[in-house]
């Protein structure tokens, strides 16, 4: 009869599933892998399989199977079973989280102590700039914020913020500065940073004066398929390039074909440590969009990029990217924004 030798924890990232062992005595058995997602259910694998010498029946490689499924769902429960002629052995349900991360822990650790996110450190950020956290097994979080009142004193307050939203297990957390001054009921007092704790989960928020509206804002899949924000203050540059076809058409020439490429080239502005290491996220998330007026803007690439630290002291890193349309048409019209000779991926100071 088939028995289970060895399967991947309770708790699993995609990036990093062991494999599946059963052991069995019989000439051969059929084994069956199953993603399920709510009332979804994925049919993985279904094979039939010859037990090694040693009677082992291996499933190798889980991650790379399982990998673009999770990657829909985020979040995904595994069951495997082996059955050959005297008996079927499974594992029990693993509960696998999508990441493309290397967390260097167990998973049922990092999600325990880390939101989802890379960013290991503190995060500036600034009145109008929208943020968000992302916790596995978290609903409700703690804000504690510093702020400097009207008479030039200091204070903190406390307050507790709900999810905006749940997907399974998933919670995602709206913590603009804008809405911590809204959920405290602030009007006099300046914000000048806060906490946000969610049990041993911890993310620490520096709320600075922008000298000039971020440009571009950038909304990006994380590592964790989570989307976060990146809100770039140094120069931001357009550049459009016209690929024309031309012929001669009753005696005069033509552009019978005209295809306008348009490209911007952003910059993050100096960064500290901690964001300088988690701003790689941009440059390799193949999910990017345009954040407009608060809202999601259109699509788009990010076709070259240099992230480049040093260890010298005196450090500031501050990455450059070149960004296009991912869409086919450049030629694009933007709303109407009175006074401004630039379109709107452009911040307000630009008129």
């Amino acid at each position: 009869m088939a028995s289970l030798y060895s399967q991947p924890s309770a708790l699993c990232f995609s990036s990093a599933i062991s494999d599946i062992v059963f052991h069995s005595n019989a000439e051969s058995g059929v084994l069956v892998l199953d993603l399920v997602a709510g009332e979804t259910r994925i049919h993985v694998l279904e094979e039939t399989m010859y037990p090694n010498g040693d009677g082992s029946v291996a499933v190798n490689d889980v991650s790379s199977l399982v990998e673009p499924y999770v990657k829909k769902y985020l979040q995904m429960s595994m069951e495997c079973s082996f059955t050959d002629t005297a008996g079927a052995a499974s594992i029990t349900p693993v509960t696998i989280l999508f990441s493309m991360a290397d967390v260097d822990g167990a998973a049922s650790d990092f999600t325990t102590n880390h939101f989802l996110t890379v960013l290991n450190g503190e995060k500036i950020t600034a009145r109008g700039r929208e943020e968000r956290l992302y916790a596995y097994g978290a609903n409700v979080v703690t804000v504690t914020a510093t702020l400097q009142l009207a008479n030039g004193s200091f204070g903190t307050q406390t307050a507790s913020l709900n999810a905006a939203s749940t997907t399974g297990s998933i919670s995602q957390f709206d913590v603009s500065p804008d809405n911590i001054v809204m959920l405290l009921g602030l009007s006099t007092a300046r914000l000048l940073s806060y906490i946000v704790e969610a049990g041993n989960r911890l993310q620490r928020f520096r709320c600075v004066t922008d000298a000039v509206s971020p440009a571009p804002s950038l909304l990006f899949t994380n590592s964790f398929g989570c989307q976060e924000f990146i809100h770039c203050v140094g120069k931001h540059k357009k550049d459009s390039k016209y690929d024309r076809k031309s012929t001669r058409i009753r005696g005069f020439m033509r552009n019978y074909l005209v295809t306008e490429e348009r490209k911007f080239t952003g910059n993050t502005g100096w960064l500290n440590e901690a964001m300088a290491d988690w701003a790689d996220e941009l440059f390799r998330s193949d999910e990017v969009y345009l954040w407009v007026d608060g809202v999601r803007g259109r699509e788009v690439f990010i076709s070259e990029s240099k992230s480049e630290i040093n260890n010298e002291d005196d450090n500031m890193p501050a990455f450059e990217f070149t960004y296009a349309y991912a869409q086919r048409i450049h030629n694009v019209m933007q709303p109407e924004h009175a006074g401004r000779i630039f379109d709107n991926t452009f911040d307000h100071t630009f008129n």
